[in-house]
């Protein structure tokens, strides 16, 4: 394991320095003359933030793409050229996550130089919950010290950068209210879940997930068979399920218990009109 762990470094490295050195494919000529900073981001919704904030004074490069989950994708060429340019990194920062377990540390690694933010930094202990952008206290945080950070890379727009910092935390503040006014008569109420994904935004708003899957596992069959004679008591009529991951097992347990199946997703890169999305389906959806 500690070998394999050095000669992916080795690799990782190499890739970084091919990266940073030449002219590589798909690298276009607009890419190649465009002047401004580079921000990194893991995840999409941590795009939103930093346009939100910086607008189109900064080039923001995903590394987890539309559609990829984060437990499997590895990064390609495009995201080592992306790193090797950056002038700034926001991660989501938390032990859990898997992209960045496997593949972005040993990338930062290779950086010492980066700003780096992790998004994970003041967040409540959760520790098996890495989906930190999902509690719209936290992005709050998070955005604060993103602003920080920019203003380091781009010191002639700290004024911008700050008054768009203030109006970005007033919109949370609405955000936070309105979610709370969908979501006031169902405190302590339930939602069934089959990818345990919402847990921070259900401990924001008083509400408890019930996940199927643990740890990254599909049950076992009698685990299974407990979960659909449990959903089946309670009333279930809602699953909710991830698009990032097959919704196999949670259509099985629907066709049990006479229930439907709803994707949500926490990668969604409109993060305020998915919250607000999300709380108006789990209001539908929750049981007691």
């Amino acid at each position: 394991m500690r070998r394999a762990r050095a000669t992916r470094r080795r690799g990782l490295a190499l890739a970084l320095s091919l990266a940073a050195g030449l002219a590589l494919p798909g690298c276009t000529e607009s890419e190649s003359e465009d002047p401004r900073p580079v921000v990194v981001v893991s995840v999409l919704p941590q795009e939103y933030l930093v346009h939100r904030i910086a607008g189109d004074a900064v080039r923001i490069e995903v590394l987890i793409p539309p559609g990829a989950s984060p437990a499997s994708y590895e990064p390609g060429i495009t995201q080592m050229r992306a790193l090797s340019r950056a002038a700034l990194c926001l991660r989501v920062g938390h032990p859990r996550f898997p992209f960045e377990n496997t593949w972005l540390d040993a990338l930062l690694a290779e950086r010492p130089d980066l700003l780096v933010i992790d998004g994970s930094a003041g967040a409540e202990a959760l520790p098996n919950d890495p989906h930190v952008w999902l509690a719209p206290r936290q992005v709050e945080r998070t955005a604060i010290r993103l602003e920080a950070a920019l203003a380091e890379v781009l010191p002639e727009q700290r004024e911008m950068l700050a008054a768009e910092l203030a109006g970005f935390r007033r919109e949370i503040d609405a955000l936070d209210a309105e979610i709370r006014g969908i979501l006031a008569e169902r405190t302590g109420r339930r939602f069934l879940v089959f990818h345990p994904a919402w847990g921070r935004f259900a401990d924001a708003y008083g509400l408890e997930q019930v996940a199927i899957e643990r740890d990254g596992k599909e049950p076992d069959p009698h685990a299974l068979a407990r979960h659909i004679e449990q959903a089946r008591r309670a009333g279930v009529k809602v699953i909710f399920v991830q698009p990032q991951f097959d919704p196999a097992g949670a259509e099985t347990v629907a066709r049990e218990i006479g229930a439907r199946v709803e994707a949500l997703d926490p990668l969604a890169y409109d993060w305020a009109g998915n919250l607000r999305h999300v709380a108006q389906a789990l209001a539908e959806g929750l049981f007691e």
